[in-house]
C-alpha cells in the first residue's frame, strides 16, 4: 500500500530506489565516490522493472556522477514521467566536465535556482516532485534563506515539495517548524537505528526517507572478513565518513552484529536484503527505504521484500534486544 510523502499530497510506493550507484564513477575531493563501473542499459532496465512492479519513487542528486545519475534517470523515464515521483538534491558543488565533486557547498538563492534548472534539463522534465537540501549541516541563516528559495520554486511550479537530507536532529526540527517540508532523509538500517530522527518525523508528519538501508551493501550478506573493495569503489576509497567499511574491508564489529540478527531477518523465507527492508518498515509507519541498485536482478530482489511486509513488533523488539547486548 502506498504512503503519503509527509505533509504533501504525493503518493509514493513504500519502497523507493536510490540512484547514487547508477551515476557511475566520479570523485569527491579527489577520492573515488562512485560504486565502480555501471552498465547503463542495466540501470534503465532496473528502473523499468521497478515501474512495472509498482515502485514509483526514485531518489537521486545532482552530484551523483556529477549529473550522470539524473541523466540516466531522465532517459529511463522518457515517455513515462507521469508514472514516477522524482526526488533529487542540491547544494554540493561539482565540475561536470571533470566528474569532480566537492564538499564545499552553495545554497544561495542564485545557486539553488541554477542547480534546479540544470537538474530539470538532465531529468528531461519541467518539475521535480521533491527537491532536497543535500548539505547535512547548515547555519540558521542558511536554513532561513534556503527555505525562502524552496518556497519560491514551489510557487513557480518547478518543484512540488521539498525536504532535507541531514543527520542533525536539532536543525531538522527547526526546518520542520519553519517550513512546509515533506520529508527528512537520513541514515537508517538495522545496524544504525535513529530513534530521535524517526520520532521527529512522526511528530511533525514528515516522511522518513531512509538512505543506506542496506549499510552500503553489508546487509546483503555477500561480504565477509576476506572481502576487499578496490580503491575505485566508494567503500574502498578511504572516505572517513564511510562507516561500514574501512580500507576496503567490512568492519568486523558490524559483521558480528549482522550474524547476530541474521536468523530474525531471514525469517519467513526472506532473503537478508528483504529482511533488512522489513525491519525498516517495522520501525515506523513513516519510513520509506531507498536502497541503491546497479542491475535489474537487484531491483527484483528489493521489490520482492514488499510481499513479506514488515517485521512484527515482537521481531523488532527481538532485534533491539540482540543488538543492545552485542
Amino acid at each position: 500500500m502506498n504512503r503519503m510523502l509527509g505533509r504533501s499530497e504525493i503518493s509514493v510506493s513504500p519502497l523507493g530506489l536510490g540512484c547514487w550507484a547508477i551515476g557511475g564513477e566520479f570523485t569527491l575531493d579527489g577520492l573515488p565516490d562512485g560504486w565502480g563501473e555501471v552498465d547503463e542499459s542495466e540501470s534503465i532496465a532496473g528502473i523499468h522493472a521497478a515501474l512495472e512492479r509498482g515502485v514509483n519513487f526514485f531518489d537521486t542528486a545532482d552530484v551523483y556522477g556529477t549529473g550522470h545519475s539524473e541523466a540516466v534517470l531522465g532517459r529511463a523515464l522518457r515517455g513515462r514521467r507521469h508514472e514516477a515521483v522524482i526526488a533529487t538534491k542540491f547544494g554540493y558543488t561539482y565540475d561536470e566536465s571533470t566528474k569532480e565533486a566537492f564538499t564545499r557547498h552553495d545554497v544561495t538563492p542564485e545557486y539553488v535556482r541554477h542547480a534546479c534548472e540544470r537538474s530539470l534539463r538532465r531529468l528531461q522534465t519541467d518539475y521535480v516532485d521533491m527537491y532536497q537540501i543535500h548539505v547535512g549541516g547548515l547555519s540558521l541563516e542558511e536554513i532561513d534563506t534556503v527555505i525562502d528559495s524552496l518556497n519560491e520554486l514551489r510557487q513557480e511550479g518547478l518543484i512540488r515539495t521539498y525536504g532535507w537530507s541531514t543527520w542533525d536532529v536539532a536543525n531538522a526540527q527547526i526546518f520542520a517548524q519553519k517550513s512546509e517540508a515533506a520529508a527528512i532523509q537520513h541514515v537508517l538500517n538495522v545496524l544504525s537505528d535513529d530513534k530521535e530522527m524517526l520520532s521527529l518525523c512522526e511528530r511533525y508528519g514528515l516522511a522518513s526517507i531512509n538512505n543506506t538501508p542496506l549499510a552500503m551493501g553489508l546487509l546483503s550478506g555477500k561480504f565477509n572478513h576476506d572481502s576487499r573493495f578496490s580503491d575505485q569503489d566508494v567503500r574502498g576509497s578511504r572516505h572517513e565518513w564511510v562507516t561500514y567499511f574501512k580500507n576496503g574491508k567490512a568492519v568486523p564489529s558490524y559483521l558480528q552484529k549482522l550474524e547476530a540478527v541474521r536468523e530474525v531477518l531471514t525469517s519467513g523465507n526472506r532473503t537478508l536484503v528483504q529482511g533488512a527492508l522489513a525491519w525498516i518498515w517495522g520501525r515506523s509507519h513513516v519510513t520509506i527505504p531507498i536502497p541503491g541498485f546497479k542491475t535489474r536482478k537487484q531491483v527484483e530482489e528489493l521489490i520482492g521484500a514488499a510481499a513479506f511486509g514488515p517485521l512484527s513488533e515482537a521481531q523488532i523488539n527481538e532485534v533491539e534486544g540482540i543488538l543492545g547486548s552485542s
